[in-house]
């Protein structure tokens, strides 16, 4: 069977320009992911356990839907963004005040209520897209700091070591990514553009806009480019 060459390398190289979060349309459970179906075992991995039946055996695709695609200008942006989401989470289900807790009369709920009350992120997880959004405002600006922090101890020696050499490498690099991140939009894509309404607030970069329905997969963001090969390759 012949394959474009080319396409996994292209595919590999952009895994992170695109976030997909679906959400349990029973417990408004977010899950994360770089591709478009959602991998069980990974999947699972990032549910954390809250009380029985909180977790599941495995994923039922009539339980998870699309719940919103954010497009990044860049993938190391998408990955960066990508890790702060999932801690954030993780916080939200693991680190809480007691009184999300509590019931009127001031005592714990039961564990089925607790749990049902920890496990729904839905609007926490808008509130975080936006926070993230907007801390990688300033990124540009610490990582101009940090140059310049790194330009004035490498002149206090005539003759930088490598050390130094391939951090400032790194670092030109990084800001050059940022600076042409800046200057671009962060698309963002929800089943129901209101859920957009849970954050206080968003970045003037980002726009909003309706995601197609889809059952079960997000529908891909935009045309995926294929390089034609000069020849077949035989698997």
């Amino acid at each position: 069977m012949a394959q474009p060459i080319g396409t996994y390398a292209q595919r590999t190289a952009e895994l992170g320009r695109h976030i997909f979060v679906y959400n349990n349309i029973r417990t408004s459970q977010v899950i994360y992911s770089l591709t478009r179906t959602l991998r069980n075992n990974a999947s699972l991995r990032q549910l954390p356990f809250l009380g029985k039946k909180t977790v599941p055996a495995a994923l039922r695709k009539d339980l998870w839907q699309p719940f919103a695609t954010i497009s990044f200008p860049s993938p190391f942006q998408g990955l960066k963004a990508l890790h702060k989401l999932r801690e954030y989470r993780k916080l939200h289900e693991l680190s809480y005040p007691l009184e999300l807790i509590k019931g009127e009369n001031g005592r714990l709920l039961g564990k089925k209520a607790r749990g049902k009350i920890l496990m729904n992120q839905k609007e926490n997880s808008v509130a975080d897209i936006a926070a993230v959004l907007m801390g990688q405002e300033g990124d540009l600006e610490k990582a101009l700091k940090e140059r310049e922090a790194l330009h004035v101890k490498g002149d206090k020696r005539p003759m930088p070591k490598r050390g130094i050499i391939k951090k400032s490498q790194k670092l030109e690099a990084k800001i050059a990514e940022l600076e042409r991140a800046k200057t671009e939009p962060v698309n963002i894509k929800w089943a129901n553009i209101l859920d957009a309404e849970f954050a206080e607030s968003w970045p003037e970069r980002v726009i909003h806009d309706g995601l197609a329905v889809s059952r079960y997969t997000a529908l891909p963001p935009e045309p995926v480019e294929t390089i034609e090969p000069k020849g077949e390759v035989v698997l």
